[in-house]
């Protein structure tokens, strides 16, 4: 007779329990860089505003006509850039909670599969111990 783990479904469990957790801290992940490239983008996109209502403001006091309607916009836009900053600002500092959670919840569920991982070896081991024979 050959050993049998008798609580091998309980441990596949716990594996398939560890396997989701570690997709689901793989998606947050994903997220996570994705904002950041957005962040990216809008931080150029600020910048390269502010630049060009800079040359903007420069060329126009060069010639005596600065267009009050054309700096409401820049500053609109420029306004509208920030705003989105702060809101992508807050979301990964969420996104970055959640992250956080989800490893302590990975850390967790690995911890129990090593803990049935541990308790087969050591019940295979007594196994064959006591079957000498079977090995």
């Amino acid at each position: 007779m050959a050993f049998r783990f008798r609580l091998q479904a309980v441990q596949k469990v716990q594996e398939f329990q560890r396997d989701e957790e570690k997709r689901t801290l793989a998606e947050l992940l994903t997220q996570q860089e994705e904002l950041t490239q957005e962040e990216t983008v809008l931080r150029q996109k600020l910048e390269e505003t502010l630049r060009e209502r800079a040359e903007w403001l420069q060329n126009g006091t060069l010639n005596g006509e600065i267009n009050v309607s054309e700096l409401q916009q820049f500053l609109q836009f420029e306004s509208h850039l920030r705003q989105q900053l702060t809101t992508l600002t807050n979301t990964q500092k969420q996104l970055a909670t959640q992250v956080e959670k989800q490893r302590d919840t990975l850390l967790t569920s690995e911890r129990e599969v090593k803990k049935f991982e541990k308790l087969e070896e050591k019940q295979r081991e007594q196994y064959q111990k006591s079957h000498p024979e079977t090995h």
